[in-house]
């Protein structure tokens, strides 16, 4: 089911999404749709690229490395560079997209650690994390 919301974008924005419609023979909505799905997971996307399902046919061993789940580094590294940069300078369009896509590895990263930490805890071999 779609639902029809009526949006303020700001005008660089419309005409990047407008520019890689053209160059992928796509409308405009159909670019910003597909951004948000890729950027912004549904649950019911998320739950595709979840273990939810599986993690509790894995060994003790694999369910605290998920639970102990880190970024890859140099992405991490690169990931704190262009908050940094944002913050200070500001960002080239590249970079914005190049952030949307770290922040969205870290979201799904996160999402899997706290999969691999909830079971961990139910299975017993990891206490619960303190508020």
């Amino acid at each position: 089911m779609a639902i029809s919301i009526t949006i303020n974008l700001p005008e660089n924005l419309v005409e990047s999404a407008q520019r890689l419609g053209e160059a992928t023979a796509r409308n405009l909505s159909d670019v910003l749709v597909d951004t948000l799905e890729i950027l912004l997971p549904t649950f019911e996307n998320v739950s595709d690229m979840s273990i939810h399902s599986e993690i509790s046919h894995v060994c003790d061993q694999e369910v605290l490395e998920l639970a102990n789940l880190k970024m890859d580094a140099a992405q991490n590294q690169r990931l704190g560079e262009l908050q940094a940069k944002g913050k200070n300078t500001g960002l080239t369009e590249a970079e914005r997209y190049e952030l949307l896509i770290l922040m969205s590895i870290y979201q799904i990263g996160q999402l899997r650690k706290s999969e691999g930490l909830a079971e961990a805890v139910r299975r017993g071999i990891k206490t619960p994390l303190s508020p």
